[in-house]
C-alpha cells in the first residue's frame, strides 16, 4: 500500500513540475506579428541607408552595438515615441536588441503600431552580428 501511495505521489509531482516547466517557458515568449530579417537583409537595409535602432541598456551598447546605431532603450519606447524619430517614420529602421528574441520583437512591434511600417527586428541580434563577423564598434 505504501508503495502506491509513494509512487502516485512521485507521478503527481513529476506531472506538476512537467506542467510548470511549459507555464514557465511560455510566460515570457509573446508573439508579435513583426518581420524579422536576417543579418544579410539587414546590412543590405543598413547599406541603403536605414536608421539602425539599439533597444538594450546603455552597458550594453557601450560594450559593443552596431555601427552608426542609435541607442533607444526600450523602456523609453515603452514610454513613448521620442520625437526625434517623427523623420525616420516612412524609412526602413532595423531595430535589434541582444539575440533578437525579446526587446527587440518588442521594440519593433512598438514602432509598427506607431505607423513605422518599415521597422523590421534583426533575427539574431548583436550576438548573431558580432559571430558572423560584422562589423562591431565599441564605445
Amino acid at each position: 500500500m505504501y508503495g502506491s501511495i509513494n509512487l502516485r505521489q512521485t507521478l503527481i509531482a513529476l506531472s506538476v513540475i512537467f506542467l510548470a516547466g511549459i507555464w514557465m517557458a511560455n510566460v515570457n515568449s509573446h508573439h508579435y506579428d513583426i518581420k524579422n530579417v536576417t543579418i544579410s537583409e539587414a546590412d543590405s537595409l543598413i547599406k541603403a541607408g536605414a536608421l539602425v535602432i539599439d533597444v538594450r541598456d546603455q552597458d550594453k551598447f557601450n560594450f559593443r552595438h552596431i555601427p552608426g546605431a542609435i541607442l533607444i532603450p526600450l523602456e523609453v519606447l515603452r514610454a513613448g515615441i521620442p520625437l526625434s524619430l517623427a523623420a525616420f517614420k516612412s524609412r526602413p529602421i532595423v531595430i535589434y536588441c541582444n539575440e533578437g528574441l525579446s526587446h527587440g520583437p518588442e521594440g519593433t512591434a512598438i514602432l509598427q503600431k506607431a505607423g513605422f511600417a518599415k521597422a523590421v527586428n534583426l533575427e539574431s541580434g548583436i550576438e548573431g552580428w558580432a559571430k558572423s563577423g560584422m562589423p562591431i564598434q565599441r564605445g
